[in-house]
């Protein structure tokens, strides 16, 4: 992949996360920047591929960028994460591969079908891990609170003394 094809990839990126920004009521101030890191995870992602690494790989990659630059942005304009990272993992949603389960069923190619729904469901559980990962690496070790209770099943309930 040349230069010039990255830069068009993500460019294609960037409108693309920026157009879901608009749809998501994203402060205006704040396109550019969510469509940075869309365009960055986007460009990484196809880089990836055009190297010869496996899709899962790939858009585990380019959702790590997302949610690494994601959550540092945040924290820079003190705005919301998720203004950041579910603007930025649009490029990367796997629709074709979900079009392509659903006609390879409807064709009665059930084994076809099968690969292709297992691959759509890997590529959504790289996207979710790559943010996870994001999250983990920049909130491990964080002590801004040492009375902050960490972890979901903790909420509501438990006090800390």
């Amino acid at each position: 992949m040349s230069d010039a094809d990255l830069l068009e990839q993500g460019l294609w990126g960037f409108l693309a996360t920026a157009g879901f920004g608009v749809l998501f009521n994203v402060p205006l101030a704040m396109l550019p920047v969510c469509g940075f890191s869309g365009a960055m995870g986007h460009m990484w992602r196809q880089a990836l591929l055009a190297a010869g690494a496996h899709p899962v790989a790939a858009t585990f990659v380019g959702a790590l960028i997302v949610g690494l630059l994601g959550y540092s942005q945040a924290r820079f304009f003190h705005v919301p994460r998720l203004i950041f990272t579910v603007t930025g993992i649009i490029p990367m949603v796997p629709g074709v591969p979900a079009f392509e389960t659903i006609v390879y069923f409807l064709r009665d190619d059930i084994p076809t079908g099968l690969e292709s729904a297992v691959l759509t469901g890997l590529l959504v559980s790289a996207i979710s891990a790559g943010l996870v990962t994001a999250r983990l690496l920049l909130t491990l070790g964080d002590t801004a609170s040492p009375h902050h209770v960490r972890g979901l099943w903790q909420r509501g309930g438990l006090d800390r003394e």
